[in-house]
């Protein structure tokens, strides 16, 4: 059987990473023709590790290492540095909630000493990292999303529909320039949604090459967040200009 080549592995892996993708969402991301990326998700369907239905490919059969995991150690120092300076954001007696992303595991993971503390979250890692410690500890139940270790659908939507928060800190997909942040995945969409609308107060935690991708759905408009805290200076000026109109404060290490 003929071997996978470097860009339909990266393709494929690109897949995983998400669970689910829109076809439209891969033509453009890599050196290839439209034609060619469907000969090659073609190639990766007949294998069997993955389906493609109704304008999406579906990820079957999933590496050793988990798609989580993957994204953990991508871009693993900037969202450590971000994650620093969210956690001196985070005072005693603050309730916060944490989305299923890296950056708020990083968060999470600099919590575990604190006290006088409630996390909401709907992440299985970061309840994992706060299970044994004096923090107080909300799980919205629902649906496993094994992708992200996550949960979802209507209970867990319920769950973030009826509370409210001091700081809501969000990841995303990326940027979408005009408009706010985005998602692959329209299931984890609806809840970062509803998770922002429970915030007082909303950090959107986005290392710099978020910045520079395109998500599919948008789940939060730019005058919804507070803040943005990310590594870098965002190179593009039309975003830069975009989050000054919107009053948006852009946090970095370092800023005063």
């Amino acid at each position: 059987m003929e071997r996978l080549n470097t860009r339909q592995i990266t393709i494929f892996r690109f897949i995983e990473e998400h669970g689910s993708i829109s076809l439209r969402a891969l033509f453009g991301r890599f050196d290839a023709s439209e034609a060619t990326v469907r000969r090659d998700l073609a190639l990766l369907e007949e294998r069997g590790l993955i389906m493609r239905r109704r304008g999406e490919a579906y990820v079957l059969k999933k590496s050793l290492e988990s798609a989580f995991a993957l994204r953990e150690h991508r871009n693993q120092l900037a969202k450590q540095r971000i994650a620093r300076l969210a956690a001196t954001l985070i005072q005693e007696h603050d309730t916060i909630i944490l989305d299923a992303g890296t950056t708020t595991l990083e968060i999470a993971k600099l919590l575990v000493e604190r006290s006088n503390l409630t996390v909401l979250t709907n992440s299985l890692p970061v309840a994992n990292t706060l299970s044994q410690t004096n923090v107080s500890l909300l799980l919205a139940g629902g649906h496993l999303f094994s992708q992200n270790m996550s949960t979802q659908g209507p209970e867990a939507e319920a769950f973030f529909k009826k509370v409210e928060v001091n700081k809501t800190f969000i990841g995303a997909s990326g940027v979408r320039a005009s408009i706010g942040l985005e998602t692959l995945n329209p299931y984890e969409a609806e809840i970062k949604r509803l998770m922002v609308q429970s915030g007082k107060q909303v950090y959107g935690v986005i290392d710099a090459s978020k910045f520079d991708t395109a998500g599919i759905n948008v789940f939060c408009a730019f005058d919804e967040l507070d803040y943005i805290i990310t590594d870098q200076k965002i190179a593009d000026g039309a975003i830069v200009q975009k989050l000054k109109e919107e009053g948006v404060q852009v946090l970095t290490p370092g800023t005063p």
